[in-house]
């Protein structure tokens, strides 16, 4: 296995590296690999809500940055691969900006294809004084081409009643 051997280890773009741990700016180390190179890229951009290691942007401006880092994430996305694109809320003044949203006209703009939007929910956070508290965040999942891989059995669910064979009709129950 992998990890039963030295893994090679660098800070800039290697394709014989093992692993890449970058510090830095994405769109620089975007810049450095080359066209059609990934499969899939996951990722979860700032949400641009004021954290210490980001500078708060206004929306438009944050929105246009965010438009650089796509643009870069396509180009080096293979024909057949996958974007999963994993955002939360901006909030301003009160109110909720869902960035899924905003974020969804780039990617259509460069002729992807949205195949699923995905609602993770997780039991931490902050609690909310006057809203529900905002326990998720979404997970976009873009594909470049029709001919795309997915591998549905590697994360299918059991069927909760998996004696239920009739779902309408008169034997359903």
């Amino acid at each position: 296995m992998w990890w039963d051997s030295e893994l090679k280890i660098t800070g800039k773009f290697d394709i014989g590296a093992d692993v890449v741990l970058y510090l830095g700016d994405t769109l620089d180390l975007l810049k450095q690999i080359p066209d059609k190179t990934a499969g899939l890229i996951v990722t979860s951009p700032p949400y641009n809500i004021g954290k210490p290691y980001e500078k708060k942007l206004n929306l438009q401006e944050y929105i246009e940055q965010q438009e650089k880092v796509i643009k870069e994430s396509i180009r080096i996305t293979k024909d057949d691969g996958s974007i999963c694109w994993q955002i939360g809320n901006y909030v301003e003044n009160g109110s909720i900006i869902p960035l899924d949203i905003l974020l969804y006209p780039i990617f259509d703009r460069f002729g992807l294809k949205l195949r699923n939007r995905i609602v993770w929910h997780f039991g931490h956070g902050l609690h909310a004084q006057k809203r529900f508290s905002g326990r998720y965040e979404v997970i976009l999942w873009f594909t470049k081409s029709e001919n795309y891989i997915f591998n549905l059995d590697a994360v299918r669910v059991p069927q909760k009643y998996p004696s239920k064979k009739y779902f309408k009709g008169p034997k359903k129950g």
